[in-house]
């Protein structure tokens, strides 16, 4: 069967994996962007905070992929939900590396002038600290993106359906054509997040500075 025929008889399928591939991970991404900016912030403001968050998060993301995918198993089961959990945990890392960096690298003296204006340590947090450091935080929020976009297709072993599932498919059956497709469109999804996330990256230099 040529490359044609297989996107002709199993065109719907391909649209519905990939489908499904960016709903998980628009949700795994959202969850990671979430937590990964409230350790963040938790870490650049409470050493006591770092000192548990920091190892805990590096020993998981040191974790294979593939091992965390099995360990959450017995735990939530297979499907979206074993799925979900090593997710986060894959793609909180870079957020909240950099959101702590950003936060921590925000001009001193820009702080000190809006204490001096009297400024809440929250007004301090959300009017100057967080704005100042979005682009860094967007970056870091690019590098899990890509990450999750590769991660995700491992969820085919169990039990998920994505584009993994093709990329499965032709292993199992030595079959390029399924092998091909879901290699490309995870690779073509990948390059768009990439592209999104700089022009964010770069929307959001320009108008701190």
């Amino acid at each position: 069967m040529t490359l044609a025929d297989y996107l002709r008889f199993f065109g719907d399928e391909v649209l519905s994996l990939a489908w499904q591939h960016v709903l998980l991970f628009a949700i795994s991404l959202t969850g990671a962007t979430a937590i990964g900016v409230l350790l963040g912030i938790a870490v650049a403001k409470l050493r006591a905070v770092a000192a548990v968050a920091v190892p805990a998060v590096n020993l998981l993301q040191a974790c294979p992929e593939i091992v965390l995918l099995a360990m959450a198993i017995p735990l939530l089961g297979i499907g979206i939900e074993g799925a979900l959990i090593p997710l986060f945990v894959k793609g909180v890392l870079p957020i909240l590396r950099n959101t702590a960096t950003g936060i921590e690298t925000v001009d001193r003296g820009m702080v000190e002038a809006a204490r001096g204006l009297g400024f809440t340590s929250q007004q301090l947090l959300w009017r100057i600290e967080l704005p100042a450091a979005l682009p860094v935080i967007i970056a870091g929020t690019r590098v899990a993106a890509i990450m999750l976009v590769s991660v995700l297709t491992l969820t085919a072993y169990i039990g998920v359906e994505s584009l993994g599932t093709l990329i499965v498919r032709g292993i199992a059956r030595m079959d390029p054509n399924p092998l091909l497709v879901g290699s490309v469109l995870t690779a073509v999804l990948a390059v768009a997040v990439n592209y999104l996330l700089v022009g964010a990256e770069r929307l959001a230099a320009r108008r701190l500075f």
